[in-house]
């Protein structure tokens, strides 16, 4: 049986009421939302560290677009969506691939005679064969909808779907990745393609997705330990700018370049500004920043400064 009574009677309503009631049945259905995700948060965000990652590519086409979907669909727990997509994701890249490759007659054949077509030019490895192969039966499986998948429970789905995924990922990464050294503007390239992604879903996760970054492909441990929760610096500094109503001052931490700007405290502004501050003065300072909740240091404030 299928029940789909998502909506109240409104032709019941008079037409004037109708929008009004329409606007209280559209707050009680959100409510509905907010219970179900609350609910299934955990599960949502476990489900999401299941998928492999790829990190970056230079180059991509539409596919990329269907297995961010895809990826969607699996963290929700909409397995059979999921293996759908990846699998037209999957066609669509290796026809991408046997053009990009000089084979464009291979565009219009099957999945099957194009994976064994490529295989045999030697224009993909036996790995990328099997992997992709793997996809193919699966997608297979789940679009004609035959008996033996129609009988799989939610566990098995959910693996299908997990493979059929993590294989492409896997293959767009060896095949489509970069395994040289980034340069400074193919890292700053990233960084601002980070936040003007159409997939950001807010700011926060931009931060999360930078300090991600900075890990992966510099290797620099920028986040914290999770049990430290504040840091404190003293250092020497030099100042590069104080702020004319004294609301800011910008230091230079002459141990490593790094410019900080620090906001004076309004109750203890006056103190600061007996200590008649100017631009390029060598001071000694004790900053000190919250740690935040992605294990990063938030607004520096201080706690001390005085010229050497």
């Amino acid at each position: 049986m299928y029940i789909d009574f998502h909506k109240y009677n409104y032709n019941l309503v008079p037409i004037s009421k109708r929008d009004e009631y329409i606007a209280r049945d559209q707050e009680s259905y959100k409510q509905i939302l907010r219970k179900w995700f609350e609910s299934n948060l955990d599960s949502i965000v476990e489900r999401k560290w299941e998928v492999s990652e790829i990190h970056y590519l230079k180059n991509i086409s539409d596919f990329i677009k269907l297995i961010r979907e895809a990826e969607q669909l699996f963290e929700l727990g909409f397995y059979t969506g999921c293996i759908a997509l990846v699998g037209v994701a999957s066609e669509d890249f290796l026809k991408y691939l046997a053009i990009t490759l000089g084979k464009p007659q291979y565009e219009s054949l099957t999945q099957f005679n194009r994976l064994n077509s490529l295989k045999g030019d030697n224009l993909i490895s036996p790995s990328t064969h099997t992997l992709l192969d793997k996809i193919r039966e699966i997608r297979n499986d789940c679009l004609h909808y035959n008996q033996n998948f129609k009988q799989k429970s939610n566990l098995d789905l959910k693996v299908d779907a997990l493979t059929a995924l993590n294989s492409l990922k896997e293959t767009f990464k060896d095949i489509l990745g970069d395994t040289v050294a980034i340069n400074a503007n193919e890292f700053s390239s990233i960084i601002t393609g980070i936040g003007s992604g159409d997939d950001i879903k807010n700011t926060d996760e931009i931060a999360i997705k930078v300090k991600n970054a900075i890990s992966h492909l510099l290797k620099f441990p920028i986040a914290f330990d999770p049990s430290t929760k504040v840091q404190v610096r003293t250092s020497i500094f030099t100042v590069r700018e104080v702020d004319e109503d004294f609301d800011e001052i910008s230091l230079r931490d002459d141990s490593n370049g790094f410019i900080v700007i620090v906001e004076f405290p309004e109750t203890e502004r006056k103190y600061y500004q007996d200590k008649k501050l100017k631009d390029n003065d060598t001071v000694i300072a004790t900053l000190f920043s919250l740690i935040d909740k992605n294990g990063l240091t938030a607004e520096w404030r201080l706690l001390d400064i005085d010229t050497l």
